[in-house]
């Protein structure tokens, strides 16, 4: 939502656009359209046609940008005549939506959605705080079960969107209302299914999102094998729980604990919240029904009527939705649908688990040889996702060719699943799902049980799904929080041991405001009633000493240091003194006719023959990556047509002598094949015939791209190799 004129617009209220035509907004969202570097904010909702008998609406969604909304609906509404009719009796819905209640409480300032992603890692069962600046750590019991620390979460965000949270906004300075709302919940595959009330991953029904599954027997079945390789009904909050309620009721029975066990076999369901008081009544139903010698057995009547009266003292005075899965009851959550399929533990540590590989352009440091083999049971994510991108070119002579193409479907998968951002989500989930189905079809070539004794690989099909809920899968992966555990074990190992959890919540929640404090933002004055910041001597602290951005994760590069650190940035090339093994000197600079850009680019720069240039080794592209001689980039040779990439090899690096940054840049061009790669399926490339060579400036050089030789071809032996790339 946009402030305009200092009007706030609510959604499901009636407004009026600069075109005179009526509104009404439903949803805004931001996008940036055109290649716009500011993200504009639009809004999704009804168009309003005003007819004799009324305001009619049209019941098909437009977008249309905010930036058009003139009059608001206290505008409309007070020019009597305009508004006098209302809505037709069609459209007479619409008029019980306004005025929206929002904007009596938030006292006519804007109102903002705020989403929430929170995850629960197994086994410590905490919140955890991840290095990333905007997460926060939560909560944290070392005794509290996972769903209690959920159902306390729950409540506090119920009723923060309740009464709404007044903030001051530092862009657009001035007080809004906060409500937050759970987008999704992230987590482990452990964790995940216990969140959903679902019996794990050893279940005949193994899948937390659908309903697909059988028995064993009726897996090997051509029928159930087929069913895996695709999304079954999906699973509702609404079925979960009425499942879970009918488990507890096959407690009181007899033969409960067999019942209950069948139970979780057939549906998949098994509510880790209520385990304990359905646990308390199967063993109290056996002694009931225990019969000593020579005493009569108690009538099942009397036995079913104990276990009534302690089901019902069980609550407490609360209800059966009080005991269960909060999750279940949570308003506007989904827990079967918002519980997106986690990358990490499924992809890299699921489906996944050297010195000859080429790394160049890979910008991994994790594809050390001795350290994977060394440690090559101790591996994790980092480790499996740059390896499943060059697995393929070091095993293709080794493995049969099926196994060859399911290492190929994998690499392929990694790359397409850790994108920051999708620009066609239509063209990007088309490829998705066909790469998913050409790897459980190899992988069904390859190990037929594997897709009923592994369910992971059937959680692949419901990817393209909550990627087009939610976004780019990177974003409920929880790589970003698993990686701050070994700081949330030093705030229990740097305490007094009294109270761990106590002392790492007081750690946590110090530091938080320690962060929005230097990070320049607003608190309450509590005397003065008028929002206060730190004084300027904190900000030159932070701005003068990147080590402690770095420890809050505020981005380290600033307007000082782009000089230092942005692109063309290079070093001067040079070399050891003789007899010295401390002391360097610096390469002369040599004339532009002594230059291998010379033979390419025949006038000099500036028209001046007599300028000195230094040979360089390196420099940073516009990605910031660190490029250097005889390193591959991807460069747009025509600035008139940006959309128009190649690749090619770096040959010469030239600092002008009056700068200390690149200027020059010589690259020798590659062509592509027309055909992909026979065995590996990926693109080719080949010296330009005849070879091609153009000077272009650091600014054209966009990254580093990977490029590996094609032993398969070149049937280059393990102990020798060319050093020319050919794919």
């Amino acid at each position: 939502m946009e402030a305009k004129c200092l009007k706030v617009s609510l959604m499901t209220l009636l407004l009026q656009r600069s075109s005179k035509d009526y509104f009404i907004p439903k949803k805004f969202f931001q996008v940036k359209l055109g290649g716009a570097s500011e993200a504009e904010v639009l809004a999704l909702g009804h168009s309003i046609s005003k007819t004799e008998v009324g305001y009619s609406v049209d019941p098909e969604l437009f977008i249309v940008p905010v930036s058009t909304f003139a009059r608001t609906y206290k505008d409309i509404k007070a020019n009597g005549s305009e508004f006098s009719k209302g809505f037709t009796a069609l459209s007479a819905a619409h008029a019980g939506l306004m005025p929206n209640p929002l904007r009596e409480k938030s006292g006519g300032r804007m109102v903002l959605m705020v989403p929430l992603i929170s995850t629960c890692p197994m086994p410590q069962c905490h919140a955890m705080l991840e290095k990333e600046f905007c997460v926060r750590f939560v909560s944290s019991s070392p005794h509290a079960a996972p769903l209690e620390l959920i159902r306390g979460v729950k409540e506090s965000i119920e009723k923060a969107a309740s009464d709404g949270i007044i903030a001051w906004d530092c862009k657009l300075h001035c007080e809004v209302m906060l409500i937050p709302y759970k987008l999704f919940l992230a987590g482990d595959n452990p964790m995940q299914a216990e969140e959903c009330s679902h019996g794990g991953l050893k279940c005949n029904y193994f899948c937390r999102t659908c309903k697909v599954g059988r028995t064993t027997a009726e897996k090997k079945l051509d029928k159930g094998y087929c069913d895996i390789f695709k999304p079954g009904e999906l699973q509702t909050p609404t079925g979960t729980l009425a499942e879970v309620k009918q488990q507890l009721e096959l407690a009181k029975q007899s033969g409960g604990t067999e019942k209950v066990k069948n139970a979780v076999s057939k549906s998949g369901i098994r509510d880790a919240a209520s385990a304990a008081i359905m646990d308390h009544l199967l063993n109290l139903g056996k002694c009931l029904r225990k019969r000593e010698a020579g005493t009569p057995a108690i009538p099942e009547v009397e036995v079913r009527a104990e276990l009534e009266c302690e089901f019902e003292a069980s609550f407490a005075g609360r209800s059966v939705d009080d005991i269960v899965n909060p999750l279940l009851g949570m308003a506007g959550v989904d827990i079967h649908q918002d519980m997106p399929t986690e990358i990490l533990h499924m992809i890299l540590l699921g489906v996944t688990r050297l010195e000859s590989i080429n790394k160049d352009g890979l910008n991994s440091p994790t594809l050390g040889v001795d350290y994977i083999v060394q440690f090559k049971g101790s591996l994790i994510g980092k480790h499996f996702k740059s390896l499943a991108q060059v697995m393929p070119y070091l095993i293709y002579d080794l493995v049969p060719r099926t196994v060859l193409e399911g290492w190929t479907a994998i690499g392929e998968l990694v790359v397409l699943l850790w994108h920051m951002q999708i620009d066609n989500v239509e063209e990007y989930l088309a490829n998705l799902s066909r790469t998913i189905e050409d790897f459980l079809s190899i992988s069904a070539q390859c190990a037929p049980n594997i897709l009923f004794t592994k369910a992971k690989f059937h959680f692949l099909l419901h990817l393209p799904m909550f990627i087009w809920h939610f976004g780019p899968a990177i974003l409920f992966s929880t790589e970003r929080f698993e990686s701050f555990n070994h700081i949330f074990r030093l705030t229990a190992i740097y305490s007094n041991h009294q109270a761990p959890s106590r002392d790492t919540c007081q750690v946590f929640s110090e530091q938080d405001t320690v962060k929005h404090i230097v990070s320049g933002g607003f608190w309450l004055d509590l005397k003065t009633r008028a929002p206060r910041k730190a004084g300027n001597s904190i900000h030159t602290y932070m701005h003068d000493h990147p080590e402690q951005r770095h420890l809050i994760s505020i981005p380290t590069i600033v307007q000082r240091e782009v000089a230092a650190f942005g692109t063309g940035a290079s070093h001067l090339p040079s070399q050891q003194d003789e007899g010295s093994l401390t002391k360097y000197r610096v390469i002369p600079p040599v004339e532009w006719s002594m230059t291998q850009s010379a033979a390419v680019q025949l006038i000099p720069p500036r028209n001046n023959a007599q300028d000195l240039f230094y040979k360089g080794k390196t420099f940073t592209t516009v990605d910031r990556d660190t490029a250097c001689i005889d390193g591959h980039v991807i460069l747009q040779i025509d600035e008139a047509n940006l959309t128009e990439l190649s690749i090619g090899k770096i040959t010469e690096i030239l600092i002008h002598a009056d700068g200390r940054a690149a200027s020059h840049i010589l690259i020798t061009c590659l062509d592509f094949l027309p055909e992909l790669h026979p065995e590996l399926h990926v693109p080719r490339i080949k010296l330009s015939e005849p070879e091609q060579k153009v000077v272009v400036t650091p600014n054209n050089i966009l990254c580093n791209v990977n490029i590996q030789h094609d032993c398969a071809v070149a049937m280059c032996s393990g102990l020798q190799r060319p050093s020319t790339p050919t794919s």
